[in-house]
């Protein structure tokens, strides 16, 4: 899951702003100009060509028309075994990535990442073809426009981001680096470049989820076909943010209007045997359920001298209908409020997140004795059979649901830090990022060591461990999700 915390410091305060051109790799969240400069300086460049030496001429006649660079590696995951004593191989793959930039040219270029993997992916074991992202960028003066499959990231606090709302991630896949579980998405993304302002606007007309890995569920109990918004256009994700770049201080508000990446879970059908009410045919299946909500935004970054770069983040969350549909998160106010430094080869960001959610009452799930809840079906007729077990589902999922958006508590306080120590003139790195959440006493530590052998093969050994009491996230992910894992890369 981990990144690095140089690789966090490169991508700048905001995933978003435009860095300079060789800083931020295409999927690290930067506007369509970002990696390859500014449209309309490029533009004045090019109409400019007739005047340029002939050497420099020749230069520009002699670049190729894409680069095509990526990597292969091999990785095994070993973790726990849900509700046993031991241990099982949680993945085991080896992958190929490839990335290609096609030459920019005066009005744009192009950019397609496809990974290939074989092997065994949680419960899953096959070949994979995905093509992360493939888009095509278009600068017209002040706009820039991308447009295609991409990856769009918000925010600039490490780890956590309460304005990233656009993105879905896939917690299924096991990486040690973290931006690799996230997913790209059809749609388009564009600035309008104002001097020391930009007008940013996104647009997702496809509604694509966050998925979850597989976990246990109750007997007789099992997932049923999700209830996903149409492709409709009117269902599609808008979201519009202003920027404000000055020399030691940017900031940007931000709005957006779509349905929720995290899913929550319905009771879909019952059915029963009435000679067996409990066993026989009966079953339940509930199913994953988009809900919509809207989510302004405000996040900000300066420069305190040499002493650290300060970002700040906080996003008020509210779904619709809230009030009537229990699957559907209860508004909140996230916040959060960090500092990096670099002292010398070590590296270190710390930073304080908060949560407040509105509304908030505690659910407890069931709290009928199952052996009652048998006899007491067992002796009802069909109608009272599904109105009780209908109340008891609900009641379960309410509780589910309320853990699957972290919302066990009212008032929330976490703090994360993330560190790096380059050695052995920087062959050797010591890494990891820690979370606690000092009210649900959940938390997470990713170490890991890496040793970079040459300059295109490394070595990574490292653990992803999630802990906490039972009726919170990390302790439901628990047995699932923490695992060691052994990695070796070779890049071209």
């Amino acid at each position: 899951m981990l990144a690095g915390v140089r690789a966090a410091q490169a991508q700048g305060p905001d995933a978003g702003a435009p860095p300079p051109a060789a800083a931020v790799p295409p999927d690290a969240g930067a506007p369509p100009a970002a990696e390859s400069g500014g449209g309309l300086f490029e533009q004045s460049q090019a109409s400019a060509a007739t005047a340029a030496p002939a050497a420099d001429v020749a230069a520009a006649a002699s670049t190729p028309p894409f680069t095509l660079n990526g990597y292969a590696r091999g990785d095994v995951f070993v973790g726990k075994i849900p509700d046993v004593d031991g241990t099982q191989m949680k993945a085991n793959y080896g992958e190929l990535a490839l990335q290609l930039r096609t030459a920019k040219v005066a009005y744009g270029d192009g950019f397609a990442d496809l990974r290939v993997r074989y092997g065994l992916m949680g419960d899953q074991q096959g070949t994979t073809v995905d093509m992360r992202e493939a888009y095509v960028n278009t600068y017209l003066g002040p706009v820039d426009l991308r447009l295609g499959k991409q990856i769009v990231v918000w925010g600039r606090a490490d780890a956590l981001n309460p304005t990233n709302n656009i993105t879905p991630v896939d917690f299924r896949l096991r990486s040690p680096l973290e931006d690799d579980i996230r997913l790209g998405n059809a749609g388009a993304r564009g600035f309008l470049r104002l001097g020391v302002a930009r007008l940013e606007g996104v647009w997702m007309p496809t509604y694509l989820p966050t998925e979850l890995p597989p976990v246990g569920l109750p007997p007789l109990v099992t997932f049923g076909p999700a209830r996903f918004p149409s492709a409709n256009i009117r269902n599609g994700l808008v979201a519009g943010r202003a920027h404000l770049e000055l020399p030691a201080f940017d900031a940007s508000i931000s709005y957006l209007r779509g349905y929720a990446p995290l899913p929550g879970l319905t009771l879909a059908t019952i059915t029963f045997d009435m000679d067996t009410p409990v066993m026989g045919d009966s079953g339940i299946t509930v199913s994953r359920t988009a809900y919509e909500q809207q989510v302004l935004g405000f996040d900000f970054s300066t420069t305190l001298g040499e002493l650290a770069t300060l970002r700040g983040e906080a996003a008020y969350r509210r779904p619709f209908d809230y009030q009537n549909r229990a699957y559907v998160a209860r508004p909140d106010l996230q916040y959060a409020l960090g500092a990096d430094h670099n002292f010398g080869s070590f590296s270190v960001i710390a930073q304080y997140l908060g949560r407040y959610v509105f509304d908030w009452r505690k659910e407890a799930g069931s709290t009928r004795d199952p052996g009652d809840l048998v006899s007491i079906l067992n002796s009802r007729t069909a109608t009272d059979y599904l109105d009780i077990l209908t109340d008891e589902v609900n009641t379960e999922l309410a509780q589910i649901n309320q853990i699957l958006f972290s919302q066990t508590a009212r008032v929330q306080h976490i703090a994360t830090l993330r560190f790096e120590w380059l050695l052995a003139h920087e062959t050797l790195s010591l890494s990891s990022l820690c979370l606690y959440n000092f009210t649900t006493r959940e938390w997470l530590v990713t170490p890991r060591i890496g040793w970079k052998m040459t300059d295109t093969m490394t070595a990574y050994v490292g653990a992803q461990v999630f802990a906490g009491p039972d009726d919170t996230l990390f302790g439901f992910i628990d047995q699932t999700l923490s695992a060691g894992y052994v990695e070796l890369r070779a890049a071209f």
